[in-house]
């Protein structure tokens, strides 16, 4: 699989992810409309965001590899960054919603506001929003093998619509028991009221973690730290140690990644005469060998 149909692959993937993405947003919308629940509210906004998100992705993914003056290596960079302002984005509606509705719950409380929903739309949304965010993963999956499992943006979309398939059947499930339950047992009856509102907490609780996680894993990369998964960490090095274990002794290492460009700086002192000559040699053998599994590496041998 060459680049140009690893970059054509992941473009359409995104696209068509965008499209779903957008159509789940406007149908959050709708029926927050017609049931006037802000947990739906939020499921919209958050498929609204990623839908922007994916089609700046699918952007990306188109000029990430060009070399220019500029950029030298790629713009790889700009990965990081869109994964960085979509983890910001996401965390202000989930803290925004946290607001709101944590007040509502105080008015209910303290002045006995009520907000009242209606269900009869959210069971069908649910089951829809549901089915289209796993068949979205499943796509997203289908569309990586083509790739050989090296775009690690369809992997990362993969895993996040598996979670958005789980949220909004939180939300909507999550809602249409609290209503059942405030309707049947004396003495829940708030929950008719603010069932709504709790369910919200919960999604947002759940949610939390995800962008906080983006957030700091892109501002890492975008600030050159070192590689944060032990075990791609683990993977490189053992691939280092068997190519050049032989003739040099590995004194240190740099290895960081910029949305999909892996940087690999290893210093190394040679064992004899002979390992000099090999040094180009090994680079390219290591670069060969890297190839099979990371599609964009710079990796260079400095002798210490």
């Amino acid at each position: 699989m060459n680049k140009l149909n690893t970059s054509s692959i992941e473009r359409q993937s995104l696209f068509v992810g965008a499209l779903v993405y957008l159509l789940m947003g406007f149908c959050g919308w709708i029926v927050y409309y017609l049931s006037h629940s802000e947990a739906l509210l939020l499921d919209g906004n958050y498929n609204m965001v990623n839908g922007i998100a994916s089609f700046f992705a699918f952007y990306v993914a188109k000029i990430r590899a060009q070399k220019t003056t500029t950029f030298p290596f790629g713009k790889f960079i700009y990965e990081a960054l869109y994964s960085l302002v979509k983890g910001i984005l996401v965390l202000g509606i989930l803290v925004a919603a946290l607001w709101d509705n944590s007040v509502k719950i105080i008015n209910y409380f303290s002045e006995g506001i009520k907000h009242e929903v209606n269900t009869l739309p959210i069971a069908f949304y649910t089951i829809a929003m549901v089915t289209l965010c796993f068949t979205l993963a499943f796509y997203y999956k289908q569309q990586n093998k083509k790739t050989g499992d090296k775009s690690s943006m369809l992997k990362t979309d993969a895993q996040t619509a598996i979670i958005d398939g789980m949220l909004s059947g939180l939300a909507g499930g999550g809602l249409l028991l609290c209503t059942y339950l405030g309707s049947i047992i004396s003495g829940w009856e708030f929950l008719m009221y603010i069932g709504d509102a709790i369910v919200v907490l919960l999604f947002v609780l759940i949610a939390f973690k995800e962008p906080f996680h983006i957030i700091r894993h892109n501002f890492i990369e975008l600030a050159g730290g070192q590689l944060q998964s032990q075990k791609e960490q683990d993977n490189i090095l053992n691939q280092i140690q068997r190519i050049l274990s032989e003739d040099f002794s590995i004194e240190n290492n740099y290895i960081s990644k910029t949305g999909s460009l892996y940087t690999m700086l290893v210093y190394v002192k040679p064992k004899n005469e002979k390992a000099l000559r090999l040094l180009t040699a090994k680079r390219d053998e290591l670069r060969t060998s890297m190839s099979d599994k990371y599609e964009n590496t710079l990796i260079e041998l400095i002798l210490a």
